[in-house]
């Protein structure tokens, strides 16, 4: 991507956000939210670029991505007042279909459409659900971009449950209760499993739960990296329940951390 279409396309992002602003200018607090993350998702994915050593133009698609991967949230949004997904719309594939209708194919070289559109449908999939024919250079994308995206989404849940015991919940997660406690399901996924789908989640500590086992799904050593930096680990900890599967999980995690100390500490440029 050339800096005039990264430019372009950050006041294509400004432009449409603020057809969301009321008269005074100012958000619903659940877009702003949005909005935010979208900014600092593309910071990560920016970050993510540079420490793997891409190349200008690919750290420019990179950030451009990022900026946008979340894009069909605002109409999402509008339409049904709730980001849950399984209740309104796959954000993911509405983003696409967006930027199709807001002509960003002309705007854009097809091989960086093709990246572009397919990160963006597909980052928010579970792995078992993302086609296999994709082009390997979409893939080096969303993996990114599913990367940046977990690292935001980490950090501002464990801000806000630190600071204010998530008072977002209404907005963010309707279908989850503030609770410190975990459901025998997600008990019984992360022993069997390490793993927690969404359609387990009821509680925060639940939610917690499953973004520590996020960190098996990271792709590139300097998103573990950003990780590490960040203490994201430390304080999700703190936040969590005694319990012997928060143990276990806990664990193991930190002995992914030893066994990629090196690359995390390189910042994996060599991949």
């Amino acid at each position: 991507m050339t800096k005039k279409e990264h430019d372009s396309l950050q006041i294509w992002f400004e432009r449409y956000v603020n057809r969301y602003r009321n008269a005074d200018g100012v958000l619903p607090a659940a877009l702003e939210l949005k909005y935010h993350h979208s900014r600092r998702v593309a910071d990560n994915a920016c970050l993510i670029a540079q420490m793997l050593g891409w190349g200008q133009a690919e750290v420019f698609t990179a950030e451009s991505c990022g900026l946008i991967h979340d894009i069909g949230r605002f109409p999402q949004h509008l339409r049904y007042g709730s980001f849950h997904d399984a209740d309104t719309v796959d954000h993911g594939r509405a983003g696409r279909l967006l930027l199709q209708e807001e002509g960003m194919p002309s705007l854009l070289k097809d091989d960086e459409w093709q990246k572009i559109s397919c990160a963006v449908e597909y980052h928010n999939k579970k792995v078992s659900d993302i086609p296999h024919d994709l082009s390997y250079h979409s893939v080096l994308l969303l993996k990114l971009i599913r990367d940046a995206d977990k690292l935001d989404i980490m950090d501002l849940v464990i801000n806000s449950v630190s600071d204010n015991g998530f008072k977002e919940l209404p907005d963010m997660l309707p279908h989850i209760t503030p609770g410190r406690e975990l459901t025998p399901e997600v008990i019984e996924e992360i022993v069997t499993t390490k793993m927690v789908s969404v359609a387990n989640l009821r509680t925060v500590a639940d939610f917690l739960m499953m973004m520590v086992s996020w960190f098996y799904d990271f792709n590139y050593a300097p998103s573990l990296s950003l990780a590490a930096g960040r203490r994201i680990l430390e304080r999700i900890e703190k936040e969590l329940p005694e319990h012997e599967s928060v143990r276990d999980l806990l664990n193991d995690v930190k002995t992914l951390f030893k066994n990629n100390a090196e690359k995390i500490e390189s910042g994996g440029k060599e991949q």
